[in-house]
């Protein structure tokens, strides 16, 4: 079971961060092309400190733990909002993405969350891309990253990928489940949601060297109506 930091912080935009979260967190394991009990990933939010996150919308959140008590996660979600566009990021969200970029097999942003990623200095000479209105910005404040307009997901490299805006992040998550779980296990997730979005192989961006899916599809076979459950 892989394992996933999603990242919160004030100002974090709810569904940038709730979407990827609930696709992930609800994911099983697919066995004999059916939707089983195993659970794929677990999943956890985790802020500067644990205490109350005030989000874009109103909503409050208290993480799960705090960026000291998180151990190395597999899988770092970055997700946007207003606050993805401070000047300064607090020191142990920068300690905390730096160390990610050795550890992580992947480090995700959805929607404006690239500019956290690019202020890093994480997706110089890559590409990525972020919602649509920020696409400009994007590549005037960083010059040294490829912004790709048009796609919903990127994969760029071995482990960054970025989507655009907001409702992209199940996108992402869904090309996430792709990518480690394999194509069957995305397809029935995307069914579970009753989601037609562009996560697919076919959909994603990817450039030269990026990551092909870790495990393969299984066998196509006829899932049963009650294979998926809530």
């Amino acid at each position: 079971m892989r394992t996933v930091d999603v990242l919160l912080y004030d100002g974090v935009d709810e569904l940038d961060f709730c979407g990827p979260y609930e696709v992930l967190a609800s994911c099983r394991r697919v066995i004999e092309g059916r939707w089983s009990e195993k659970p794929a990933f677990h999943v956890q939010t985790v802020a500067d400190r644990r205490s109350t996150v005030q989000c874009a919308h109103g909503l409050c959140v208290l993480p799960d733990k705090s960026l000291a008590q998180a151990f190395e996660a597999d899988i770092i979600i970055v997700p946007g909002g207003p606050g993805a566009r401070r000047e300064t990021l607090p020191l142990h969200v920068s300690e905390f993405l730096m160390s990610a970029a050795d550890t992580a097999e992947v480090i995700a942003s959805v929607c404006t969350g690239a500019f956290i990623i690019a202020k890093m200095g994480l997706a110089d000479g890559k590409q990525m891309t972020t919602h649509f209105a920020h696409l400009e910005a994007l590549a005037k404040q960083y010059p040294k990253v490829q912004v790709v307009k048009g796609s919903r997901v990127v994969a760029s490299g071995e482990k960054l990928m970025s989507s655009s805006g907001i409702s992209a992040g199940i996108d992402l998550a869904l090309a996430i489940i792709a990518r480690f779980e394999g194509k069957e296990t995305a397809q029935l997730a995307a069914k579970r949601l009753e989601w037609s979005g562009n996560w697919t192989a076919a959909s994603v961006h990817t450039s030269a060297g990026s990551a092909a899916p870790t495990k393969p599809a299984a066998p196509t076979r006829p899932a049963a109506p009650a294979a998926v459950r809530r």
